[in-house]
């Protein structure tokens, strides 16, 4: 029996507090958020012109991409309305639009980096690869594209998500079908590493993490690919 679609409208206004208590094990929610964007900019030797957030939700991430792109021309988007009311009221420096056909056909090869962060988990299986081909389309050619999703054999990440009421029609995806899906989109599958291994009160651990991101235990991965 399919799973019902979660109406991220009707989470939007609580979100942030919701999520601090889901993931409190492993830390306060803003290093989720930090952390993925510190990672991209330690990778990327050009700075890109054209940033896309695809699926911002209330722009917990976006506050951070500003930090640390803050040449960049930053633009978001998302399924939900009452998610991009707010995430505007934080980041008035952003261009927002609404993740339908007609508003990302007006964005088609205009960006240099698109940062997608545990949204494919949302996406019904039959629809993840029309999904990958109009990700690619917004793509700019040689456009990098980075991924963030929870990893399926980390028990602690299937208790979180199981536990999370957004998070009732997620179907978690290993990598091995994103990197299908970028195959069948004509991008290039570039690299896959492993992160989040320690909780907060293993946090001096951390530094250690760089050295064991080939190690498939990680909370999350992440995979990117090039245009």
């Amino acid at each position: 029996m399919p799973k019902q679609k979660v109406d991220f409208d009707q989470y939007a206004a609580d979100y942030e507090t919701k999520l601090g208590d889901d993931l409190k094990f492993f830390e306060e929610s803003s290093y989720f958020a930090e952390y993925k964007i510190k990672i991209v900019r330690g990778e990327l030797h050009d700075k890109p012109l054209n940033i896309l957030e695809y699926g911002c939700g209330i722009g917990r991430n976006l506050t951070f991409i500003t930090k640390y792109f803050p040449d960049s021309k930053i633009s978001a988007c998302d399924i939900s309305v009452k998610s991009l009311e707010i995430a505007g009221k934080s980041n008035p420096t952003v261009n927002l639009f609404k993740s339908e056909d007609s508003e990302l056909a007006k964005h088609e090869n205009q960006f240099d980096l698109i940062f997608i962060s545990c949204v494919f988990h949302h996406i019904e299986p039959p629809l993840r690869q029309d999904s990958m081909n109009k990700i690619r389309s917004l793509l700019k050619p040689g456009g990098i594209l980075y991924i963030f999703e929870h990893n399926t054999l980390n028990p602690v990440t299937r208790k979180i998500v199981r536990e999370c009421p957004w998070d009732e029609d997620a179907i978690l995806l290993k990598p091995a079908e994103l990197k299908t899906l970028f195959a069948n989109s004509n991008l290039s599958f570039k690299k896959l590493k492993y992160t989040l291994f320690f909780p907060a009160f293993l946090k001096f651990l951390r530094p250690l993490e760089k050295l064991l991101t080939w190690l498939p235990l990680g909370g999350q991965y992440y995979i990117t690919a090039q245009k």
